[in-house]
């Protein structure tokens, strides 16, 4: 049966072009949002490419819909044309897989439409599991400046100000949220919802839990430098119980490879020159 397609091979001859197509794809797409928020900027997408986008996207589920949004906050971007932008990529690219019907099978056109829908999202994720953890590995130090300027003497209030322009310790995320949180008590916000705010825009429960102390200890009437000092050391615990759990485990994950990968070719090394001096023995022999 004559060949249809129009490239002078077929793709699926070549699946290692193909993979390493895809891989260079996520990567750049990686790149490019991992830039674009630690700029604070968000692609630009025309209206009448992401009006349409927008409104084919509207027929998903609506907690589709709001997990994606949920994403798009705690990944940084908060600008209103981000959705666009993201309803473009997922609208348009599985449309562009739609070319590869020149050379690939029918089934194997649907499976990469499918993957490129979900692509964004899985890129998205990352950029906001990143971001997370730069901003938990980032607070405990951030605390232990609110500290020290609380026992010099500021308020709480002032004390989120100049963390939030501290910018040789703190890393760009954090210092983002705290400027947004101090100028939201700036603006009259009540503190209890200032704090779930922060919460909503990061996703870190570590946060939850500070706003949640801090709120507290005013009603309370403790010394918000013993909170403070309590976090701190309660968060560089858990991180150092994170790191342990991944030192355990390592071995685990070094199993497959070392038995599978590094395992056959040493024993190859070490035993084949046995196997040829045996056989080379057996071979007369067996000749006899």
């Amino acid at each position: 049966m004559p060949s249809t397609s129009l490239l002078p091979f077929n793709i699926l001859q070549y699946p290692e072009l193909f993979a390493a197509f895809i891989l260079g794809l996520v990567m750049v797409l990686r790149g490019r949002g991992e830039s674009g928020t630690a700029s604070g900027a968000t692609p630009v997408v025309p209206v009448w490419l992401s009006a349409p986008a927008t409104a084919l996207l509207s027929g998903t589920p609506g907690r589709y819909r709001q997990w994606l949004q949920r994403l798009q906050v705690w990944s940084g971007y908060r600008s209103n044309t981000a959705f666009g932008v993201l309803a473009s990529l997922k609208v348009y690219l599985p449309l562009l897989m739609i070319l590869a019907g020149l050379v690939l099978p029918l089934w194997a056109v649907l499976i990469l439409a499918l993957l490129s829908f979900f692509v964004p999202d899985a890129v998205l994720f990352m950029i906001s599991r990143r971001r997370k953890q730069r901003i938990k590995e980032s607070l405990p130090q951030a605390l232990d400046l609110m500290v020290l300027c609380v026992d010099a003497g500021l308020g709480l209030d002032a004390t989120l100000a100049k963390i939030a322009t501290e910018s040789s310790v703190v890393v760009n995320e954090l210092n983002e949220e705290l400027m947004l949180l101090s100028r939201d008590l700036l603006l009259g916000i009540e503190r209890e919802r200032a704090y779930i705010e922060l919460y909503n825009r990061t996703g870190v429960e570590e946060l939850r839990a500070l706003g949640a102390s801090l709120t507290q200890a005013a009603q309370l009437g403790i010394s918000i430098a013993k909170i403070l000092r309590a976090q701190s050391d309660f968060l560089r615990n858990k991180l150092s119980q994170k790191a342990e759990e991944k030192a355990a485990r390592l071995p685990i994950y070094m199993a497959f490879p070392l038995w599978f990968c590094i395992m056959p070719a040493l024993m190859v090394i070490l035993l084949a020159p046995s196997f040829i001096i045996f056989f080379d023995y057996l071979k007369p022999l067996m000749m006899k």
